[in-house]
């Protein structure tokens, strides 16, 4: 069994030449191939985009019971609460140490 170890593996001028080749010829490869897929995208026709029309955020209060009617009448929708101006907050303490 003879196996070269990497420490008497010789880099030479060659290899690296060949390394930068195989770099570049990769590098062209990716830009060539991501140009032709943006030329693919731009030859289908565009397909409309559909704009979803949400209500606005809701919560529903718990349910504890079992029953469907009672279930039912204690499952309402309420608002969000809407976000108060940090002004108008209370001050919260801090502790520095």
């Amino acid at each position: 069994m003879n196996r070269q170890s990497a420490a008497s593996f010789r880099m030479t001028s060659l290899h690296i030449q060949q390394g930068l080749w195989a770099a570049l010829a990769l590098l062209i490869t990716l830009v060539v191939g991501q140009q032709w897929m943006l030329w693919q995208e731009s030859q289908q026709p565009e397909t409309p985009h559909v704009s979803i029309q949400r209500a606005p955020q809701t919560h529903f209060s718990a349910v504890s019971s079992t029953s469907m009617k009672e279930a039912a009448a204690s499952m309402r929708m309420m608002d969000v609460d809407q976000a108060q101006p940090v002004a108008d907050l209370p001050r919260q303490e801090r502790w520095v140490f």
